[in-house]
Order: structure tokens, then sequence, then C-alpha cells
């Protein structure tokens, strides 16, 4: 009986540290990066809106572009995880249908055209709402994100 009582009892404690080491890893990993994204996109719009000199009515209009961009966007990477997965677990057959691959990966290129469609619009949007020297300026700050070694996207996004 003592026996089974210790066996009983590890198995929970082992229980109950496997689910708080994969609360503690899920935070670590996954809640830190999202704050570090949300903190850089803050600093990102903070850094623009300073170099631009933005107005009060052109930071409204701004910060309307980036949550309807942000919203648009995200939309398109729920859509492309989704293809994502279906690809993965096609692939993961046991004989794999190639014409299927084939289609989820063509829709998969599609969402990626369609997303950089969206960015170019977005950039276009807020292009109109700056004045010929904020172009310039705004033109320059995507330049060198485009071709910054830590990679574009941070200004495309809206940061």
């Amino acid at each position: 009986m003592k026996k089974k009582f210790i066996i009983y009892a590890l198995l929970i404690l082992t229980v109950i540290n496997l689910a708080a080491l994969g609360t503690f890893l899920f935070h670590r990993f996954i809640g830190c990066a999202r704050s570090r994204v949300d903190h850089r996109q803050g600093e990102g719009f903070e850094q623009v809106k300073r170099e631009l000199s933005l107005s009060a009515e052109q930071i409204v209009k701004f910060q309307e572009y980036i949550k309807a961009f942000r919203a648009e966007l995200d939309s398109l990477s729920a859509r492309q995880n989704d293809l994502r997965r279906q690809l993965v677990q096609e692939l993961a057959a046991t004989t794999p249908d190639r014409k299927r691959l084939s289609e989820i990966n063509e829709r998969i290129n599609r969402l990626q055209i369609e997303a950089q469609e969206r960015v170019i619009k977005h950039l276009l949007d807020v292009k109109a709402i700056l004045s010929p020297e904020q172009q310039e300026k705004f033109l320059a700050i995507i330049l060198q994100r485009l071709t910054s070694p830590t990679g574009p996207g941070k200004y495309l996004r809206g940061d």
C-alpha cells in the first residue's frame, strides 16, 4: 500500500512539474516574444513620428492606417499558417499527393503576393498624408529598413 502511494505521489508530482515547466517555457519564449514585438512596434512608430515631425492630424491618420494594415496582414498570416499546416499534413501522408501539394503551394504564393500588395498600398497611404519633405525622409527610412542586416518589416508593418 505504501509503495502504491509513493508511486501515485511521484506520478502526480511529475505531472505538476511538467505542467509548470510547460507554462514557464510558453511564457518565456512565446509570451516574451509577443511583448518584444509590441515594444519594438511602439518604438518604431515613435521613431518615425519623431523623425518626420508628424502633426497631430497625421499621427491620427497614420495610426488608423497602421491598425487597418495590421488587421489585414494578421488575416493573411492566419490563412497562410492554415495552408502551411495543410501542406505539412499532406507531406506526412504515406503517399503525398503531388498535385495537392502543388495547389497548396500555389495558394500560399498567392497570399504572399497579396501581402506584398497590401504593403505597397500601406506605404502609398502613408506617403499620401506626408509633405514632400516628410515623404523623402519616410522613403529613406523604408530604404534603410529594407537594406538593413536585421531585415525588412519594422516600418513596413507601421512600426
